[in-house]
């Protein structure tokens, strides 16, 4: 039967062959595209059952005529589609996500959250870096100043004393080459 067919194409390992004869079956097994499309894409119904009986994916009583698939066309059919809630039925005895109690979430979360987040916390820890970097670097301008201005001239008096000695010596040298 074609359902055999099927779990031992399965059962193979994958290779081309294997998954053009997959991309194959759904024609073999008598499936043909009806003109009905949902959100996730076409739905497929087996030709004997629209001739005569139901199907649940039968919308529409009209079939295509056999011919093969279009590149895209199968492309289209395998493509992943997104979930969607429709037909989604809760499970029965399943909690509620509002109804569940203090305990609970904090088991839940391991442990009780953080207060702060981390993003506050590296804001915080940049912020006093950068404090204590400025306050380094102002208490060191209060360490360094001057206790008075007195030194000032007492430097400027000792290099004009210098200048003027080397200057002696300069003008000595150029005497004695002459």
């Amino acid at each position: 039967s074609t359902w055999r067919v099927l779990g031992a194409m399965l059962a193979r390992p994958a290779t081309m062959r294997a998954s053009r004869e997959l991309l194959r079956l759904p024609r073999a097994m008598g499936f043909t595209k009806t003109a009905a499309w949902t959100r996730s894409g076409p739905l497929w119904s087996p030709a004997a059952v629209v001739q005569g009986g139901s199907s649940f994916a039968t919308t529409s009583t009209t079939t295509a005529p056999a011919r093969a698939m279009e590149t895209w066309e199968e492309v289209e059919l395998h493509r992943p589609r997104a979930p969607t809630l429709e037909g989604y039925v809760r499970p029965t005895g399943a909690p509620e996500q509002l109804d569940i109690t203090r305990e609970q979430y904090h088991q839940f979360m391991m442990g009780q959250p953080r207060k702060f987040s981390f993003e506050l916390m590296n804001f915080l820890l940049g912020m006093g870096v950068v404090s204590f970097c400025l306050a380094e670097f102002a208490f060191t301008l209060y360490k360094m100043r001057p206790d008075d201005m007195d030194w000032i001239d007492e430097e400027r008096k000792r290099a004009a004393a210098a200048k003027a000695k080397i200057d002696a010596r300069i003008k000595a040298q150029q005497q004695q080459t002459e």
